[in-house]
């Protein structure tokens, strides 16, 4: 990996909508490297970046690097819907971080709220079977725990 901490530079390293990373417009199939790029997965106000052994690499980004490829509802005496994330893990959904954009694109936040994740279309699906109408409130929401979550487009 060549070092990028140049942010005016192109990087050599993209991550497209879908979450698909590619190398010099090729795409990224070695799991190994993947779990490397994932474990050294940095964000600051100039962007995603990979760092191994203080080798920098900045990520030309479409819109996240990880995306919810499904979503189920689990319930162990409490309930809790999981999300399974491009990287490979699964980790509970915190509704409280749910969004959805004016654009009608769904997020949440992970990896303990470090990264903003996009939903794909069917896991979006997924999550949106489970939801109820409030008539007087004239609004969706998810019922989790006895917890109201309204499904609203954030302002």
């Amino acid at each position: 990996m060549k070092e990028n901490t140049d942010r005016g530079r192109a990087s050599a390293i993209s991550v497209d909508k879908d979450g698909k990373w590619y190398f010099e417009g090729r795409e990224i199939i070695r799991k190994d490297i993947l779990a490397l790029f994932y474990e050294h997965l940095h964000q600051n106000d100039d962007g995603y970046y990979v760092e191994v052994e203080g080798d920098r690499e900045y990520l030309e980004v479409e819109d996240t690097v990880f995306v919810v490829e499904s979503v189920s509802l689990v319930k162990n005496g409490e309930e809790a819907f999981l999300i399974y994330l491009n990287d490979g893990t699964e980790e509970r959904l915190d509704l409280k971080t749910f969004r959805i954009t004016e654009s009608n694109v769904p997020y949440c936040m992970v990896k303990g709220g470090k990264f903003s994740a996009r939903f794909l279309r069917l896991p979006f699906y997924q999550l949106g079977k489970h939801a109820e109408y409030d008539e007087e409130a004239h609004e969706y929401f998810l019922l989790l725990n006895g917890e109201k979550f309204p499904l609203q487009i954030a302002s």
